[in-house]
């Protein structure tokens, strides 16, 4: 029985680590219609800073900061 417990105890150490690593949370900023908009103001320290993405939605661009 030690050494299911001791697995399993492994197992969700690798789990908690595994979850809590490189998890990057996403914030929307707003919607654009063109891509170089979008761009525009990722790369505004305004609006956008160092890490952002521009992600193509039905009806135009959406602009999200991590």
């Amino acid at each position: 029985m030690k050494i299911k417990t001791a697995i399993a105890a492994g197992i969700f150490a690798i789990g908690a680590v595994a979850t809590g690593a490189g998890v990057a949370t996403a914030e929307y900023i707003g919607n654009y219609a063109t891509y170089e908009a979008c761009a525009a103001d990722g790369d505004s320290p305004k609006t956008g800073g160092t890490e952002w993405q521009c992600v193509e939605v039905p009806g135009g661009w959406d602009l999200h900061t991590f």
